[in-house]
């Protein structure tokens, strides 16, 4: 026994299959489907879909074999794997490979092997797609292209899973962002296996530094921050945490230091085991300087108005007036007439009013020892500002009251806006890591629409979401498959849309917007009231929109679908798009994968269509008439349940073909095949055995009743008109009937006395029935 050698690019390949993460899973439907076809196709004893490890092959599914996984050493699909082709064993114990394999010398061993290679990449080999037989077998040039197109089914279905568990779509988005991509391995030891196109420009080392084994990530940390890090780090590892969000400062190679903000999370697999963990990276220096001199200038006055970017106030509470050292119309647009009375207050945000009361009572009170508080203030336009303002009482009565506070004040409109826009961002990656994952384990895109639609509904206030998707071959974008349709106030419609999307909800698009977006692939802001000349999906139900946002999804710069939320109280701006860009495009790269998955289904069951219907009539072929037949014979042996077959011949069939020609024969056995199906019962099974001869399997039937299904045939088939070209064909058949008896030890015999009787039939001058027990 010869063991395979090892490949030059062992390591790569052995990488790229823990990468794809799915040795030691559970079995799934689709790898099933594909050994149990390529069993029935080769009419073997065994499909197995094999994965090489360093020390073993692992059965991702297995029909027809008992063992999980076996050593590498003795295993066939080694020598495929390093072959890098198809390889064909006709006679094992001539193979002097493969002769003294424990699996070949065993009882009843193995003989016969195929195995096509599994190519993920090029040059990159992780298993095969294999077949076994107890049985030397010839192995032809059509043999081995169908094993070798099965084989690429699995490659494909591989190839989507990895790309979906690796996330290259949301890589490819962030790769020119400013948020780059890292992944750690877990086992054996903690390290950095993946770094984004742009880690360089958010840590100043390439990729290369990075990923090397003989680089620790931490070695670029400040040694200050370095042990937080590691020890937040090993709590998620160690699935303490599932996820760590952390600050600290990184050194460059050139001595700089930069801020970085680091986000990771944990992905698990079906067991509950840690298999990697991701994390993204932002360059956040400017924003910690800013921050560190925002925080100097809380603690001095003196040093936060020589900044030049912070206001005074001075307000007098008897009075009810409060100065400040800016014009009203400088950040508001209002006339000074707010600085009495307290006008100002009037402007407060609702949803801010009472916490900047609260705030001000406890500093009061002598609880705080100053008033700090952010809040919004309502510019004259009608949209709101962020101020961030410190203050102190300098001032009391004889009573101890607060007559006098003064204090500072800045715009943080800016600084809010960013703040929300991380937040976003930082939503919108666990939204693409969500929906991914439940897009691989379900497949139900409608599903995925249901964890994304109310969060993007949320981050913007949106009363009104849809998400639609384009049919595949659709070339006037004027109808939409909705797979997620969500009001915020309506759980009576939202439970009425999702009925209909389980049903397949199918809308026309009429509106000139929608279209636009659909066909141009160009986001649509509409700020003001939006007309139902331009958005409109007919029949569903909707409200009218005061304002929407209509953003198109993309795979591979294709328009695929469409995002569509609507009725926001603070609106939408162009900005959004970019945020939404990652979700976006996973939207688009999940529809694309959907398709797919159902033209693979119907390609599935075109096959199994094929395998098991005659071309030309579209009766049950041979071999499925003969496999139900045994099966009918299995049942009349255990449960003694009647059953009979009718072997029928069109009489002077050749006549036909040479009078009239060949197709008008085709015609003729399509035709008999039609009428013959109308006159049988339901559980009656119709099928071609070859030429102009068909049988008719009869569950539940015996020779009387089976003489009586036939006679009918005979008759309509003597009564139908059969034409060609003008000229009417006289068909009839001839028709032989066996009962299967306790005495019929195999179907051989049971078919060859129906042969007999359909033979005395013709002998008797045709267009008759005969019963076997009356020969």
């Amino acid at each position: 026994m010869k063991p395979a050698p090892i490949p030059n690019n062992e390591s790569e390949r052995l990488h790229l299959l823990h990468e794809l993460d799915i040795l030691d899973t559970e079995p799934e439907p689709v790898f099933d489907n594909i050994t149990q076809f390529v069993k029935q196709l080769f009419d073997v004893d065994a499909a197995l879909i094999t994965l090489v490890d360093s020390e073993r092959q692992w059965f991702k599914s297995k029909i027809g074999f008992q063992e999980c996984e076996t050593p590498r050493e003795i295993s066939f699909c080694g020598h495929a794997i390093m072959q890098g082709s198809t390889m064909v064993v006709e006679d094992a114990t001539k193979d002097e490979r493969f002769a003294d394999n424990p699996f070949v010398v065993a009882a009843e061993g193995l003989r016969f092997y195929a195995g096509a290679p599994l190519e993920i990449k090029p040059g990159i080999i992780i298993g095969t797609l294999c077949i076994i037989d107890s049985k030397p077998r010839q192995f032809s040039a059509q043999h081995r292209q169908w094993l070798e197109s099965l084989a690429e089914w699995v490659e494909n279905e591989l190839t989507n899973r990895y790309a979906i568990s690796n996330y290259e779509q949301e890589r490819q988005v962030l790769a020119e962002g400013p948020i780059a991509a890292v992944v750690w391995q877990v086992e054996p030891e903690a390290h950095l296996i993946y770094a984004a196109a742009n880690v360089e420009k958010v840590l100043g080392y390439s990729r290369d530094h990075l990923l090397s084994p003989a680089v620790n990530y931490e070695s670029i940390v400040h040694r200050a921050d370095r042990r937080e890090l590691l020890t937040r780090m090993h709590a998620v590892l160690d699935g303490k945490q599932p996820s760590l969000e952390l600050e600290y400062r990184v050194i460059t190679p050139e001595n700089e230091l930069r801020w970085v903000q680091h986000y990771a999370r944990a992905d698990y697999d079906s067991q509950g085991h840690i298999v990697r963990v991701r994390g993204y990276l932002h360059d956040n220096t400017k924003r910690k300087q800013l921050e560190l001199s925002l925080k100097q200038a809380n603690q001095s006055f003196a040093l936060a108005l020589a900044a030049g970017n912070l206001a005074t106030w001075d307000w007098h509470l008897l009075k009810q007036s409060v100065n400040v050292n800016h014009t009203w119309d400088e950040i508001l647009g209002r006339d000074e007439s707010y600085s009495q009375q307290n006008r100002w207050a009037q402007l407060i945000h609702p949803d801010d009013f009472q916490a900047t009361r609260a705030a001000l009572q406890r500093h009061l009170k002598g609880l705080d020892e100053r008033f700090e508080a952010r809040f919004r203030l309502q510019h004259a336009d009608g949209h709101y500002i962020w101020l961030h303002s410190i203050g102190k009482v300098i001032e009391s009565d004889e009573q101890g009251l607060a007559v006098r506070m003064v204090g500072i004040h800045h715009d943080i409109t800016a600084e809010v806006a960013n703040e929300e826009r991380r937040r976003q961002q930082e939503t919108i990656l666990n939204l693409v890591t969500a929906v991914q994952h439940e897009f691989l384990f379900v497949k139900e895109f409608s599903e995925v629409c249901d964890i994304a639609l109310p969060q993007l509904m949320a981050l913007t206030q949106s009363d009104v979401g849809i998400i639609g998707e384009l049919p595949g071959n659709s070339h006037t974008q004027d109808l939409l498959w909705l797979h997620g349709v969500r009001r915020y106030d309506d759980d009576n419609k939202n439970r009425a849309y999702q009925k209909l999307i389980q049903q397949g909800l199918e809308v026309e698009v009429t509106g000139r917007v929608i279209r636009q977006v659909l066909s141009d692939g160009e986001a649509q802001l509409c700020p003001y009231p939006v007309q139902k000349d331009e958005v409109l999906l007919q029949p569903i139900d909707l409200p009218e929109f005061d304002n929407a946002y209509l953003l198109p999804l993309f795979f591979n710069r294709e328009v695929v679908g469409i995002l569509l939320l609507a009725n926001s109280p603070i609106g939408y701006t162009p900005d959004l798009l970019l945020t939404f860009e990652p979700i976006l495009n996973t939207l688009g790269t999940l529809m694309h994968f959907r398709r797919i998955e159902a033209q693979r289904l119907s390609a599935t069951e075109e096959l199994r269509r094929m395998a098991t219907i005659d071309e030309l009539t579209q009766v049950a072929n041979r071999r499925i008439f003969l496999e139900t037949a045994g099966q009918k014979f299995n049942e009349q042996h255990r449960y003694d349940v009647p059953v009979s077959v009718a072997i029928i011949d069109l009489d002077h069939f050749k006549n036909v073909n040479d009078t009239y020609g060949h197709a008008a024969g085709d015609k003729v056995l399509k035709q008999f095949a039609d009428t013959t199906r109308e006159i049988l019962r339901d559980g009656d099974l119709l099928g071609r055995q070859g030429g102009e001869e068909f049988a008719i399997l009869l569950p539940h039937a015996d020779i009387e009743q089976a003489l009586l299904v036939a006679e009918r045939v005979r008759s309509s088939v003597e009564k139908a008109s059969f034409e060609w070209q003008g000229k009417r064909i006289p068909v009839t058949v001839s028709i032989g009937i066996a009962q299967l008896l306790s005495t019929d030890k195999d179907i051989d015999r049971w078919f060859a006395r129906a042969d007999k009787a359909l033979y005395q039939a013709k002998s008797d001058g045709r267009n008759r029935c005969i019963a076997a027990n009356e020969v």
